[in-house]
């Protein structure tokens, strides 16, 4: 095979370890979506039984894995901006997850790709189900619009439910429509064909970066009514620390052919950057060790 590979791409292309700050908010963000799916899945048997099945797909997608960063990021930023421990923090971070949810049907439709988290995308599963049968295709592609629709309506049901009082709510509304935009930025510019090196790096940012760390934690902060300046305090932590988990999950796609080059260097040192500006950071210490150990787990070790 060659000289020795200087980094280790982990088979999990999500995460390394899971350290407790995520685990702890991973289960009880699956328990509110457990009980909130099944809450709409009798309201939508209400309207038409058979679209019933749409929500069941929704749960399929949800339980078949997936380590909740993007919750753990709106936690840990509430945490950050003075917020206690309560339901409400926990709903409104599992409704970040369904609206990953809606980013990953959709993004298998334009991918054409037939498999997610080991199992059948929305998509392949569909289109499957009507193997053989003219349309089978375009029925698959289409339920799993519908299915990714459904997941970013239930997103929003579920974050404005939450249980925050609209002074709370409105300012994280804000915050939580940029950050859709910013999606649809990314994935618009990633579709329309190879960029500059400088332009793959906006896609980054946008894509994946703005909604996995810096957008979830803004949303958790200003629930806890976060003022500018620690937002912008954030964002220093946050916005290496989002471009390293794109540019890791890329390294993850490529194998070794990715780790060849000085990427897998790049990720650690945007890593490092991004712990120096939480040294900086002046928030409660139990917020800091767990926005520690998040970023730490996404380092690649030598090998």
């Amino acid at each position: 095979m060659g000289a020795a590979l200087p980094y280790f791409v982990p088979m999990d292309p999500e995460i390394l370890d899971a350290p407790a700050a995520l685990e702890s908010v991973r289960r009880r963000v699956d328990e509110v979506l457990a009980s909130f799916l099944l809450e709409r899945r009798e309201s939508m048997a209400t309207m038409a039984p058979e679209a019933a099945e749409m929500v069941d797909e929704l749960r399929r997608v949800v339980e078949a894995g997936g380590k909740r960063i993007r919750p753990a990021f709106c936690y840990w930023g509430y945490r950050a901006a003075g917020g206690d421990d309560g339901e409400p923090i926990v709903r409104a971070a599992a409704a970040l997850e369904l609206f990953h949810t809606f980013a990953l049907i959709h993004d298998d439709v334009m991918d054409e790709s037939e498999t997610r988290r080991g199992q059948a995308s929305t998509y392949a599963r569909f289109a499957g189900a009507r193997a053989g049968e003219p349309g089978a295709l375009r029925f698959g592609r289409s339920v799993a619009v519908l299915v990714g629709d459904l997941a970013a309506v239930l997103a929003d049901e579920a974050f404005i439910g939450s249980g925050f009082p609209p002074e709370r709510l409105l300012p994280a509304l804000r915050r939580y429509a940029v950050m859709r935009e910013e999606v649809a930025a990314g994935q618009f510019l990633d579709i329309r064909g190879p960029a500059p090196t400088a332009s793959a790096d906006r896609v980054a940012s946008l894509k994946t970066g703005a909604y996995t760390v810096e957008g979830p934690l803004h949303i958790g902060a200003l629930l806890a009514g976060a003022l500018p300046e620690l937002l912008d305090a954030l964002s220093r932590f946050a916005r290496p620390l989002g471009l390293a988990f794109q540019l890791r999950d890329d390294l993850f796609d490529q194998g070794e052919a990715g780790l060849a080059g000085s990427f897998g260097a790049k990720v650690n040192q945007l890593i490092d950057e991004a712990r120096s500006a939480l040294a900086d950071l002046a928030i409660p210490e139990e917020a800091a060790e767990a926005l520690g150990s998040l970023a730490g787990a996404l380092t690649l070790p030598a090998g």
